[in-house]
């Protein structure tokens, strides 16, 4: 499992990106002070090394790094921590059910499963939790329009959400949305998310759940959303039918949540 301590161990059975892994490493060691602005980090061979990827898995974590402004690269010199402002807190962070609802489109949610099990290696790894530690974890379809749209698997550590139900979580209207529930039933504060969307071929069951052929392409996304203390608080990992992208943009809308 990742590490989010400093341990240069990654997971390799998960589909949480090998770069983005990287990446995370490095943000938790500049977070704790291991590099302080100004600092130069290891450079991309010993990186590698460290890590035991690609020089392209590297290369893309520090790129990433330096896109969200907390890397900054020198010309022939190397790249450093940078002296800005980390990262600005996102005020008002939309959920996906909030932006569907404001496009003038329907949103329903079929919950297909809700249990509390021992978190697995994809929970222990972008939830920063240790093996045996329970999560709250949620299948869903989201239905825009009446059209399957999104599978959806969600988890939360039952150390922030003790008491978690799944009759909190209601089929319409603003009670379907995961944030509004950790906010409202909980008084979770989220102060940002991170995402990684990657195209995928859909498998059978999960073509079945969403009414399309096996093998039709989607889209993967990985969403880490984070609390006031930094910690994160709730991992969902969802598949959305391409065409979903262009009803949101059509729309003029983005999604930023779930």
């Amino acid at each position: 499992m990742v590490n989010f301590t400093g341990s240069a161990e990654i997971n390799r059975d998960t589909p949480i990106p090998l770069y983005y892994q990287v990446a995370q490493i490095l943000r938790k060691e500049i977070e704790t002070g291991k590099y302080q602005p100004g600092d130069y980090i290891p450079t991309e061979l010993e990186l590698q090394r460290r890590f035991n990827v690609s020089r392209a898995t590297i290369r893309q974590a520090i790129a990433d790094m330096v896109y969200a402004g907390l890397l900054e690269r020198r010309r022939s010199k190397g790249t450093t921590v940078s002296t800005r402002q980390f990262e600005s807190t996102l005020h008002g962070l939309n959920s996906f059910t909030g932006e569907i609802m404001s496009s003038n489109l329907t949103l329903r949610t079929k919950i297909l499963e809700f249990k509390q099990i021992a978190a697995p290696e994809a929970a222990q790894t972008g939830l920063e939790l240790s093996p045996g530690e329970m999560v709250a974890m949620m299948e869903r379809i989201r239905y825009v329009d009446g059209q399957p749209m999104v599978l959806e698997k969600w988890y939360a550590p039952m150390k922030y959400f003790a008491g978690l139900q799944r009759g909190m979580f209601q089929e319409t209207g603003l009670e379907q949305s995961t944030y509004y529930v950790m906010v409202k039933q909980f008084g979770m504060t989220i102060t940002r998310a991170e995402d990684i969307i990657i195209p995928v071929a859909i498998e059978p069951r999960e073509a079945k759940l969403l009414n399309v052929a096996s093998g039709t392409p989607v889209l993967l996304r990985t969403r880490i959303s984070f609390n006031a203390e930094g910690r994160p608080v709730n991992l969902a990992i969802g598949q959305y039918l391409v065409r979903l992208r262009f009803i949101l943009e059509g729309n003029r809308t983005y999604s930023s949540g779930h």
